[in-house]
């Protein structure tokens, strides 16, 4: 590996580590975050649920697979990358290799820090801000910018700003999926299982929702803080009285719930990763999930006359979905596969049996 600059991961509290420059050379704050993934770094650094974040791999070798050239680097969501080492050596002579990559779409990044002991750190406390600098010649005043930065403004900013047509295979449900700045693919699952589905921006009225005659309507995921816009609150409380089917994945079961009187707690570190282990409440079967969120519904606000508890996180009981009764209504913490094989699979044929009319006890 050639000869790296220097460069500082400085946390709000104070706490440096010392690295080598990856990718742009510069400056850029954001909340520290890791992910447990040990593959698809450009799929973790365009996934919009990381708006705002520096993204921490815990895996200690990433890019052992280089990026093809022609890979789209305009939806690039994170603030910054955090990687123990990084692999510059591909069978493909074609590929960029990561530090190319980071520089080409403008992105500031560290190699080189104990990543371990990081993850322990935010692990210990929980929300953390904090800035990759090439320099701490100015550290007090970077320190109180760090202090001061927040997330606001996530979904208004990139949700989409026009309708989306998209055709289903073998189409039988009409379905409205609402952008509150998730990740395209995770429409693949309605598209391949018979759906066609008009993708809208997230500040959409359900006056304007209806008039494309949905037989259901999801609410997808997003980042940061679940009441940020309570416009979207009360837009989704007006859709659960329109008799249609919802559906709801990660942001948008928080503001599900939300819309519902439910309250929403800041969890003390978060699900990120591939590897959330997900109980179906009153069976033995277990899911291993992918995740990327900072808060949860709380438990103990769920009034058992509105919706049931039906799934939980092993590691630490949040709730991970809720099937409401006051209205055909299912939402879920994690973002569920559509394939026959897939252990979360089955939630979508639920969505599609509440669409069907069935009441799916």
């Amino acid at each position: 590996m050639k000869k790296r600059n220097s460069a500082y991961l400085i946390l709000e509290d104070g706490t440096v580590f010392q690295g080598f420059s990856m990718g742009k050379i510069g400056t850029t704050i954001g909340e520290v975050v890791f992910n447990t993934c040990t593959s698809a770094y450009t799929d973790i650094l365009s996934d919009p649920t990381y708006y705002g974040q520096i993204v921490a791999q815990t895996y200690p070798l990433a890019a052992n697979r280089g990026v093809a050239p022609d890979t789209d680097g305009s939806k690039i969501m994170s603030n910054g990358y955090i990687v123990r080492e990084w692999c510059d050596v591909y069978s493909d002579g074609n590929e960029m290799n990561l530090d190319d990559y980071l520089k080409s779409i403008d992105i500031v990044g560290i190699c080189g820090i104990d990543t371990r002991r990081l993850t322990r750190y935010l692990r210990d406390k929980g929300y953390v801000n904090g800035a990759i600098t090439d320099f701490l010649d100015n550290k007090d005043k970077l320190l109180e910018d760090i202090k001061n930065y927040t997330i606001s403004g996530a979904v208004r900013e990139i949700s989409i700003k026009e309708p989306v047509e998209m055709k289903g295979e073998n189409a039988k449900y009409n379905v409205v999926a609402i952008d509150y700045g998730s990740p395209r693919k995770q429409l693949n699952a309605f598209l391949l299982n018979g759906c066609n589905v008009t993708f809208v921006p997230a500040f959409t009225t359900p006056e304007e929702i209806m008039k494309y005659s949905p037989d259901g309507v999801v609410l997808c995921d997003g980042p940061a803080d679940p009441d940020d816009e309570p416009l979207l609150i009360e837009n989704i409380k007006k859709l659960t009285e329109q008799g249609v089917p919802v559906f709801a994945i990660g942001l948008g079961h928080q503001m599900l719930a939300l819309a519902m009187g439910f309250k929403i707690v800041k969890m003390a570190k978060g699900h990120r990763g591939s590897n959330q282990p997900v109980i179906i409440s009153g069976t033995n079967t277990i899911m291993i999930t992918d995740q990327n969120h900072g808060y949860s519904v709380d438990a103990d606000s769920v009034d058992s006359s509105v919706a049931d508890i039906i799934m939980t996180n092993i590691n630490d009981n949040t709730v991970e979905g809720l099937k409401y009764n006051k209205f055909t209504g299912l939402s879920v913490q994690f973002t569920p596969k559509g394939d026959e094989d897939s252990s979360t699979g089955f939630i979508i044929r639920d969505f599609f049996k509440m669409m069907d009319g069935e009441n799916n006890e």
